[in-house]
């Protein structure tokens, strides 16, 4: 008898185990971008690996469709802006006017507006739908706006503490598009040099140099300007009329003159960087140089 009775419960057993099996073979799974795919025929009849949600991406951005019905009238303020080019069953659009999902085909009308970013409008036969993107990307997005305006304005407050540093300025110190000019603020237009001079920027008390030749660099300029540096750096060594920190390297199309205001005096900072140039102008050959090229 216990051994019938054992037989009973490990059969039941594994009938559960097999209708649990059947029940999950159809169900629908949220891939990494958190589409939902189906991962075999389900009740819809869809087959495996199809994307169910539809979506468009337009202007960069990802809309969703989130069954708000395919029947609404078409707010004021929207314009068609193309139509769907491209529809791929199995994976999330890639480019603009591409699209996936069901329900979704080549040459359905997009519509936008210019007030309303984050909702476009889809036409269908029996009106239009509505797509939006997912509040967590929005949110993602206005967080990256936000922190990318707070370095902007902190860039422009540090530019314009460097700029106090090297005296007062007024309107001369801007240029036409209202952006400080370091060359009037810094008084390199004034300089005679046998070359032309620019500072493209700041960047705290680094300054780098940025010296081209008429006929390329080599190893003979290089080695002069370095026997020129050396020159002024011994004659600005006393801790008094300190220049800063002076380095040279030889670039693939230039000579590199790095220079490190670090312990330089506020009245000396401005004649740091003019010496520099100044030196310079005993070496023949020169077209240009450029003070903080990258920036």
């Amino acid at each position: 008898m216990r051994i019938r009775r054992g037989i009973v419960i490990c059969a039941a057993i594994i009938s559960i185990m097999a209708c649990t099996a059947c029940g999950n073979s159809g169900e629908g799974v949220s891939g990494a971008n958190g589409n939902v795919t189906s991962t075999g025929e389900n009740s819809t009849g869809m087959d495996r690996g199809v994307i169910e949600q539809p979506q468009v991406m337009y202007n960069g951005k990802m809309y969703y469709y989130f069954a708000t019905g395919r029947d609404e009238a078409l707010p004021e303020g929207y314009e068609g802006a193309g139509v769907i080019d491209t529809v791929d069953r199995s994976d999330p659009p890639t480019k603009n006017y591409s699209a996936a999902g069901i329900d979704l085909k080549i040459g359905q009308e997009i519509y936008i507006s210019k007030e309303e970013k984050n909702v476009i409008y889809l036409k269908y036969d029996s009106g239009y739908a509505r797509f939006e993107r997912r509040p967590e990307e929005v949110a993602a997005e206005e967080e990256a706006d936000k922190q990318a305006a707070e370095e902007e304005k902190k860039t422009g407050e540090e530019n314009k503490d460097m700029a106090d540093n090297y005296g007062e300025y007024d309107e001369d110190g801007f240029g036409e598009d209202e952006e400080f000019d370091f060359d009037s603020i810094l008084g390199i237009d004034q300089l005679d040099l046998n070359y032309e001079a620019h500072v493209a920027g700041f960047d705290g008390e680094s300054f780098l140099y940025s010296v081209y030749f008429d006929g390329g660099v080599t190893d003979e300029k290089a080695e002069e300007i370095q026997q020129v540096m050396s020159g002024y750096s011994s004659q600005n060594g006393d801790e008094e009329n300190y220049m800063g920190y002076i380095d040279i390297y030889k670039g693939e199309d230039q000579i590199m003159i790095y220079l490190d205001l670090g312990g330089v005096s506020e009245e000396n900072s401005n004649m740091a960087v003019t010496g520099i140039l100044n030196a310079l102008n005993s070496v023949s050959g020169i077209k240009s140089v450029i003070i903080n090229e990258e920036m």
